[in-house]
């Protein structure tokens, strides 16, 4: 393994041949003219800045060179050939100065080496430490590196690893130093031997400080040692082999070198690249290399391998135009390929690629081949303008290259698929008319025939068609829809039998292949159009059983079930005729399972229709609707929604017809609310609508929505069909909710209606009913003495009218009327009673009667008033709380008639029954007041008490 140290001004390292070489220089190493007088120095005795300007003219020395100058000892000679590199020797006049001591006192003082980073360690500003490839990256020394700086010897410290101070150092063991022999060996060995050894700091004191304080006594100088060696032996040229040396490398000056051990056998180099700061690189690319890896790749189809091969030769820069030519078209190649299946995808790459393959060389034979690619991908994405472009500027440039004609195919094709069939025509006739020799000509012809057919312009597709058939009699054979496009073309031009004799062909060639099914029922429709009802129903029949799972098969099914066709367009009269006919099966499951068998085909599309359709004709109305609805959401565009939205309209009407005579309203709601097309068409609601409507709402239980439609019955003039309908049921609500102020609101919206007299003397007495709730008695009175002055109005409403005409009456004390009319109530609501009427009300009856004995009593018509008592008593049972009262005043209407003892007993009754009542107070001073009577006609004159009051009188105290 070996690195190469490069000048600073190389771009990068390069590498040089390690051969076998004579001192550590290039082989470009030349001594320059004012040296040519300096004598030679022998090995060991050049100082470090001679050897900086010997080496200012290399272009790349090996570092392992650099560590032969440091260790000057004998390696194994290698075979190859010695280059002898000048000697370097100072002036005669200065060659005392390099060979004593005083050289090495020179050495600047610089107080210790300056660590530079990664990059090493300075000693001096002359003097510089580099770090060196010790190996791998990861087995790189942090110290170890080149150096020029003068080293002294500091014993056993400089040793290598495992070695003695006097093995490190032969020089300084007995005041001895190396013999000649010796430095001749060091000096002829390899960099690949050395041993290797780390520069301590020590090392790299200031030689002018003299011996270190580790140094053993008689040991010499480093400089004399130095000049002692140079003195025995000169440099023989060392050959370079070996690994690389990690110790600190360099010329020293004065270092004692150690003994050179035995190397050890050469093993295989591994060439490493580096950089100019010793950083490893890739090995610089070889393109011929590659290029040939590339094409074997290709030639093995392995194109996605070889993209990458390719990619990295064109990223090269010293690369010939012709092989950069050749990569370039490689890589529009193996694009091309790969995105074959999916040209979308690769469309920038493939044309970024072909154009930079075509704009390196214009004038290259391969010119047609980009321009025919370039055209093709476009083509390929439906950029048919530029596609278009590059294809004829192929046909002006080359037209004779054969790929003119598989371009303007490719063109055509696409062109055909976009339905650019004048496009395609022009396309297909210049391979046809220019290149009639092509392999494409076959697929051109047809493509042509193809563009003419779907032109209608049957003549010439004919005269194509035969041109095909004659000249490639078997193609129908590999390419069967040749077959359709011919009987397609027949049947424009009115051959039908031919056109049926081709489509058996196409049947017959392969019987269960996939689009047959259409190929039989399109047979089987031209025969029953033709009035071949047999034939028809057989190929049906023969359809529906090989392809029973096709949605054709129904279709089929359908065709023997309606007994002919019926497509797009078709219309309620037309089907009505159907449905009377009858199928078998039955039509609503045939159309049912058409419809179920597809979303999309035709058949089973208008399938949902005829459902429709069926379902009024089945007096279904309202799944007609929702059929009709369905179909319309589904297929908005569909040529036959207007007949869709017609079903929904008639059988909405004949549904409103029907919820009106059944008062089902809540469904007319439903209708209403569930089909938008029903509310568009209807526009604003009809009477009947409205109020059918209304009532739907309010079956709901919604009566907000219901009377605002209801409102617009309350308008004058009134609606003869549905305004006192429409009163009626904002009169029924108002009562039944006490909203006697929109009564008598209501009351003025219809005073100028013509209402029926029932319906008239219901709104007179609410209007009655209302001005007595809100306390308007004048309206009230008024309105009551018109009531009760009629006969024609119910028997209730007599009584209530008098029953408020008799509290008006007790209200202004008039006695006489209250008294009429009060007997007058109680006669109305007995009749009531007797009558059961849901009307009749016994209170009123009870009211009516106390106030015929208050007003009898004040009258002074007590047996009259006691009389009313008694029918009075019939309202007050025994646990009534009125029941005391009611008693009290009977005793005292008993006492006002002179009837003590009656009274006395009513009274005694009281206090005895109800003790804790009020009333029970008031009889027990009612008694008192009778024993203060009697008492004092006891006392009159002449009045002597009679024995049963004298009785009367003993008994007392004892009741007491």
């Amino acid at each position: 393994m070996e690195f190469f140290a490069a000048p600073g001004g190389d771009a990068a390292a390069a590498p040089v041949v390690a051969g076998p070489l004579s001192a550590p220089v290039g082989a470009r190493a030349s001594r320059s003219r004012a040296d040519e007088s300096v004598p030679p120095l022998a090995a060991g005795q050049l100082p470090a800045d001679l050897l900086r300007r010997r080496l200012s003219g290399l272009r790349a020395v090996p570092y392992s060179r650099l560590a032969e100058l440091a260790d000057p000892r004998p390696s194994v000679p290698t075979p190859h050939e010695e280059r002898v590199v000048p000697d370097f020797a100072p002036p005669a006049a200065e060659a005392g100065f390099w060979s004593s001591s005083a050289f090495a006192a020179a050495v600047p003082e610089n107080g210790g080496p300056k660590e530079l980073g990664d990059r090493g360690v300075m000693l001096s500003r002359q003097d510089l430490r580099g770090k060196i490839n010790a190996g791998g990256p990861e087995d790189w020394p942090e110290a170890g590196g080149l150096s020029t700086a003068t080293l002294p010897a500091t014993g056993g410290e400089s040793a290598a690893p495992g070695e003695s101070p006097a093995e490190a150092r032969p020089g300084s063991v007995g005041g001895k130093t190396e013999s000649a022999g010796d430095v001749d060996a060091a000096t002829s060995r390899t960099a690949s031997n050395a041993a290797p050894q780390q520069a301590s700091p020590s090392d790299a004191a200031p030689a002018s400080e003299g011996k270190t304080t580790g140094e053993e006594p008689g040991a010499s100088a480093p400089s004399a040692a130095v000049q002692n060696a140079a003195s025995q032996a000169r440099d023989t040229g060392p050959k370079a082999s070996g690994t690389v040396n990690t110790k600190p490398v360099g010329l020293p000056v004065g270092e004692k070198q150690a003994e050179k051990k035995e190397a050890p056998a050469e093993k295989p180099r591994e060439v490493i690249y580096v950089d100019e700061q010793g950083n490893p690189v890739s090995k610089p690319p070889e393109p011929d290399k590659m290029l040939a890896e590339a094409e074997r790749l290709i030639g093995e189809n392995k194109f996605d391998e070889a993209l990458p091969q390719l990619e990295k030769i064109r990223a090269l820069t010293d690369i010939t135009p012709e092989m950069r030519e050749k990569v370039l078209y490689y890589i529009s190649d193996c694009l091309w390929v790969r995105y074959a299946d999916n040209p979308l995808a690769g469309y920038e790459a493939i044309v970024s690629s072909t154009n930079e393959a075509l704009n390196a060389n214009l004038r290259s034979p391969r010119v047609p081949d980009a321009l025919l690619r370039l055209g093709l991908a476009n083509a390929n994405v439906g950029n048919l303008v530029d596609a278009g472009g590059y294809i004829v500027a192929l046909l002006r440039r080359y037209p004779d290259y054969p790929g003119v004609a598989q371009g303007f195919t490719a063109l055509g094709k696409e062109q055909l698929k976009r339905g650019l069939n004048a496009e395609a025509e022009q396309s297909f006739s210049i391979v046809l008319d220019k290149y009639p020799e092509s392999s494409h000509l076959q697929t051109a012809s047809v493509g042509l025939a193809q563009a003419l057919f779907n032109q209608k312009k049957h003549d010439k597709a004919q005269i194509i068609l035969d041109f095909i058939s004659k000249r490639w009699p078997r193609y129908y054979i590999d390419e069967p829809s040749f077959l359709l496009l011919q009987a397609g073309n027949d049947e424009a031009l009115q051959k039908t039998d031919t056109a049926l004799d081709l489509y058996w062909l196409y049947v017959n060639l392969e019987p269960g292949r996939q689009g047959n099914d259409a190929i039989l029922l399109k047979m089987g429709d031209t025969y029953l159009r033709r009035g071949k009802n047999a034939a028809a129903d057989f190929i049906y029949r023969e359809l529906a059983r090989r392809f029973a799972d096709s949605p054709l098969a129904s279709t089929a099914r359908l065709r023997l079930a309606e007994k002919g066709i019926y497509d797009s367009p078709i219309t309620y009269e037309q089907m009505n005729q159907v449905f009377a006919r009858g199928g078998e099966p039955p039509l609503w499951q045939t159309y049912s399972e058409l419809a179920a068998s597809s979303q999309t085909s035709p058949d089973a599309v208008l399938a949902r229709l005829k459902q429709a359709m069926w379902l009024f004709w089945d007096k279904q109305y309202t799944e007609a609707m929702g059929k009709a609805a369905d179909f319309i959401d589904g297929y908005p565009e569909h040529p036959d929604a207007p007949q869709a939205r017609e079903i929904i309209w008639q059988a909405f009407q004949k549904e409103l017809a029907n919820s009106l005579a059944e008062q089902n309203y809540g469904r007319i709601l439903i209708l209403w609310n569930g089909f938008p097309l029903v509310r568009e068409r209807y526009g604003e609601p009809d009477p009947r609508l409205r109020y059918a409507l209304a009532q739907g709402w309010l079956e709901r239980g919604n009566e907000k929505k219901a009377f605002e439609l209801l409102g617009e019955f309350l308008k004058s003039p009134m609606d003869p069909q549905y305004g006192e309908a429409a009163f009626t049921e904002f009169f029924n609500r108002y009562l039944q909710a006490g909203a006697w102020d929109k009564i008598l609101d209501l009351g003025k919206l219809v005073s100028t209606w013509d209402m029926k007299p029932q319906l008239r003397k219901q709104l007179d007495y609410a209007l009655a009913l209302s001005a007595q709730n809100l306390n308007l008695a004048g309206p009230a009175l008024a309105m009551w003495r018109q009531l009760a002055a009629r006969d024609d109005i119910p028997l209730y409403q007599q009584a209530y009218a008098t029953y408020f005409l008799a509290r008006d009456a007790e209200n202004r004390k008039d006695i006489k009327d209250s008294y009429d009319l009060n007997r007058k109530v109680i006669e109305l609501f007995t009749r009531l009673q007797d009558e059961r009427s849901d009307k009749a009300d016994p209170q009123r009856i009870k009211e009516a009667i106390a106030a015929l004995m208050d007003i009898c009593e004040v009258g002074n018509r007590i047996p009259e008033a006691l009389q009313w008592v008694n029918r009075y008593n019939a309202f007050v049972p025994d646990t009534s709380p009125e029941y005391p009262g009611l008693r009290f005043r009977e005793a005292r209407l008993y006492r006002k008639l002179g009837d003590a003892n009656r009274a006395q007993a009513l009274l005694e009754d009281i206090v005895r029954r109800f003790p804790d009542s009020s009333f029970a107070t008031a009889a027990a001073g009612e008694l008192r007041t009778f024993e203060v009577s009697r008492d004092l006609q006891t006392y009159m004159p002449g009045g002597n008490a009679s024995p049963r009051r004298q009785q009367s009188q003993q008994q007392q105290p004892a009741q007491q």
